[in-house]
C-alpha cells in the first residue's frame, strides 16, 4: 500500500514538473530595453543618486562638484 501510495507521489511530481517546464518555455521572451533600465534605475535611487565623496584633494565631486579625494558610486543596471 505504502510502495504503491509513493509511485503514485513520484508519477504526479514528474507531471507536474513536466507540465510546469512547458509553461515556462512556452512564454515569450522580451528584451529589456535600455530606456526600462534607466528608468527603473532613476526610480529606485529616489532623488539621490548614492554618489559619496571623501575627502579633500583635486577630483571632482559628482554629486557637488567639490574638489575631494574619492567618490564611490554604487552598483549600476546600466554599466
Amino acid at each position: 500500500m505504502k510502495n504503491r501510495i509513493k509511485k503514485n507521489l513520484v508519477i504526479v511530481l514528474i507531471v507536474v514538473a513536466i507540465v510546469s517546464g512547458y509553461i515556462v518555455k512556452s512564454q515569450p521572451s522580451f528584451e529589456v530595453s535600455h530606456l526600462f533600465l534607466e528608468n527603473v534605475e532613476a526610480l529606485a535611487r529616489g532623488e539621490y543618486d548614492g554618489v559619496y565623496c571623501f575627502g579633500i584633494g583635486t577630483v571632482d565631486c559628482p554629486f557637488n562638484n567639490i574638489k575631494v579625494d574619492s567618490y564611490y558610486v554604487p552598483y549600476s543596471l546600466l554599466y
